[in-house]
């Protein structure tokens, strides 16, 4: 897995190809738009009487770990999600994370855009999952809280002498919740693509309880394709909280 990632930072550093590649299994680099392009589907059935609130922590999720509480499952893994980030001259940054001493570390690193495409009624949609997300019992939407995102790269964790990316093994590509924890001066992060503001998913916090919108979400298994797009860091300054 290192070695991949490693690899992929020496190809980054020769020149960018034109088009689109598809770079890995689940993952096309459109080298022209400067995209990383995900195909997916919305894993949550939020239209369902059976499961009328669904509380959502994760915009993107990776290998069916957490289909039950994100907005989107991709068909990539996280390390190539990373890697293809990588191949558009992108550097990580910092993940996130909810801190021992109860402060919130923010991701660090090149912002990014997750729109969605989608097709219904013989359109093509294109618009920010962030829409789907509310909290009924304040009236707030997601969209309020202005959020950002940043490609702060997932950490990663050696067990029984093995490494381990941490996004891989939570299945966190693109978070809305942040997972990451541990000291100031020493944590683990998990997102591949971290928000901000920073939640924390444990509902004793006081932070609001995220809920999918029936209103605004597509249906369950509606086909999705999330692109990754750096944003100008100028712009992404002029509208950070």
């Amino acid at each position: 897995m290192i070695a991949t990632i490693l690899a992929t930072v020496m190809l980054a550093a020769l020149p960018q190809p034109e088009g689109r590649v598809d770079a890995f299994p689940g993952v096309v680099v459109d080298y022209d738009a400067r995209a990383v392009e995900l195909p997916g589907f919305v894993p949550v059935d939020a239209h369902s009487e059976a499961t009328p609130e669904v509380i959502i922590e994760v915009i993107a999720e990776a290998g069916g770990v957490r289909d039950h509480e994100a907005l989107v499952r991709i068909e990539a893994e996280a390390r190539h999600v990373h890697a293809a980030l990588l191949l558009l001259g992108l550097e990580p940054g910092t993940p996130g994370a909810i801190l021992s001493d109860g402060s919130r570390a923010e991701p660090t690193g090149p912002g990014i855009t997750v729109p969605v495409r989608f097709e219904q009624d013989a359109r093509t949609i294109e618009q920010s999952p962030l829409e789907w997300v509310h909290d009924p019992e304040a009236g707030d939407r997601l969209l309020d809280t202005n959020p950002t995102f940043r490609f702060g790269g997932s950490s990663e964790r050696e067990f029984n002498g093995e490494n381990f990316y941490m996004a891989e093994a939570e299945g966190v590509v693109v978070g809305l919740s942040t997972f990451g924890s541990g000291d100031p001066d020493s944590f683990v992060g998990v997102e591949t693509v971290g928000m901000v503001p920073v939640f924390d998913p444990d509902t004793a916090s006081g932070d609001p309880i995220w809920m999918a919108d029936p209103a605004h979400i597509p249906t369950f298994e509606t086909k999705v394709v999330l692109v990754l797009t750096p944003v100008d860091q100028e712009r992404l300054d002029r509208t950070d909280p």
